[in-house]
């Protein structure tokens, strides 16, 4: 248990996260619209089946009463496509400046990167793997793009999803959206502390192995010709051997937790809907 809440508290997620909306901070004027359009597209999401609920409602009343029902059939109707449309142009506007926000930053990480690399020292340079350096530079570039849709547009906009939703259910049933509001809660911290006291700190050790072999590989192929000279092929394979292995290890157990924590979340979600059910 100490380790976990070591693993937790020593997370590099929250490192990344600070380093990450230092770079969404600098174009404050993009970051508002997209947020913006997020919490639309979000809106659409919650409403959607409001008004599904109201057409069949409406439908199955002029069936019943003999009478057709065609004002609040027609606006359900009306408002669902204006729902959808909607929801399209602000998950347009959302991926359009998502697209450009991760660009700028993407540029801006890789060139500020070489920046301080090219000042390091050169005894650091001596001894450091040039593959290795580069395989950080860009992993972490193509991680940006990554962390900002998976940030933006998957957690921000579920979260507005599921207050919207939870609010939407309390209001017309509070019983229920007490249930479904304290099962969210639960769930979303069952996640929040597996993924980044579990899963996190497997990962970020196969990340390392991964660039190692990256550094591996680069350097004895680019010193080749050292290598031939010396007849230390062999020796160069027993040497990526040795580091493929702990890559294998290190990988698997990163899988593994994330497989096991995949697993916890569709219990949870499990016994979330047989509360709801029931």
């Amino acid at each position: 248990m100490t380790r976990f809440l070591r693993d937790l508290r020593d997370s590099a997620f929250c490192s990344v996260l600070a380093f990450t909306v230092r770079h969404w901070t600098r174009e404050p004027a993009r970051l508002v619209i997209i947020m913006t359009a997020i919490l639309g597209s979000a809106l659409a999401d919650v409403l959607t089946p409001l008004y599904s609920g109201r057409l069949v409602d409406a439908v199955a009343r002029a069936s019943t009463t003999k009478v057709t029902a065609w004002d609040p059939t027609l606006t359900a109707s009306f408002m669902l496509v204006a729902i959808t449309l909607g929801a399209v142009v602000t998950r347009h506007v959302t991926f359009m400046g998502i697209n450009h926000m991760t660009l700028r930053m993407m540029s801006d990480v890789a060139g500020e990167a070489f920046h301080r690399v090219q000042r390091f020292s050169t005894a650091w340079h001596a001894n450091s793997f040039a593959g290795s350096t580069v395989r950080k530079i860009s992993r972490g570039m193509w991680a940006l793009d990554l962390m900002n849709y998976t940030i933006l547009n998957e957690l921000f906009r579920s979260l507005l999803i599921l207050i919207g939703s939870t609010a939407l259910l309390g209001w017309n049933w509070p019983m229920m959206g007490l249930i479904v509001g304290s099962g969210s809660l639960f769930y979303v911290a069952l996640t929040f502390a597996l993924s980044l006291g579990y899963v996190a700190p497997a990962a970020t050790l196969a990340n390392s192995c991964d660039t190692r072999i990256s550094g591996s590989l680069a350097d004895a192929i680019s010193c080749n010709a050292v290598v031939r000279s010396f007849g230390a092929e062999a020796r160069e394979d027993e040497r990526l051997a040795a580091v493929v292995a702990k890559w294998r290890h290190r990988m698997r157990r990163s899988w593994f937790r994330g497989t096991i924590n995949m697993t916890a979340q569709g219990l949870t979600l499990v016994v979330l809907r047989a509360s709801v059910i029931g």
